[in-house]
């Protein structure tokens, strides 16, 4: 029973960087929807990835690469300054932070503090065409969730948010709405 667990603990963490993984994530998500939908609170949900990981791979090489992600890891750590947040690996190059009772406008503050901190590190990236160090792009949705709107549209709408910032010229936030995506490069 111990060994089981334990096990289950592991399935639940990212071996590279040891944040929690998107099983974790996807469990937490469907907690912190029910209190939301519940108590008639916000929910935020952040999905950044760092821009252009396949070239930054492809010029400095695949450890350096999981050094990097490490790095970006640590920094969106750091910078996190609410203690219900989730932070997780959501997979290759991309990263989710579920903030619970956080309105868009926490959502916006913490995701440009987190831009900011990534690109302010000053990680080389001689490949990427957007700034000579490591950036990222960063998705949002805010959402008080109801009968009428499902669990996965949070994901799905920090995911065509993610899409919209990379779109528009990456190191940037874009932030989706129900009735339209607003680019906002805060």
């Amino acid at each position: 029973m111990k060994a089981n667990k334990k096990l289950e603990m592991l399935s639940m963490k990212d071996g590279l960087t040891g944040l929690n993984n998107r099983r974790s994530l996807d469990k937490q998500l469907e907690i912190e929807w029910k209190y939301a939908q519940e108590e008639k609170e916000p929910l935020s949900f952040l999905l950044f990835d760092i821009d252009y990981f396949k070239a930054y791979n492809d010029t400095y090489g695949h450890i350096q690469g999981d050094e990097c992600l490490k790095e970006v890891e640590n920094i969106a750590k750091s910078v996190v300054f609410d203690e219900s947040a989730f932070v997780a690996r959501y997979g290759g190059e991309e990263f989710g932070i579920l903030l619970p009772l956080a309105n868009q406008y926490e959502a916006i503050k913490m995701a440009e503090a987190i831009r900011q901190q990534v690109e302010q590190r000053a990680i080389i990236h001689q490949a990427s065409d957007v700034f000579k160090g490591v950036t990222i792009s960063v998705g949002i949705m805010t959402v008080v969730p109801s009968e009428n709107i499902q669990l996965i549209s949070i994901v799905h709408g920090a995911d065509q948010a993610l899409y919209e910032a990379k779109r528009t010229g990456r190191n940037r936030i874009s932030v989706y709405s129900h009735h339209k995506e607003a680019d906002s490069n805060v």
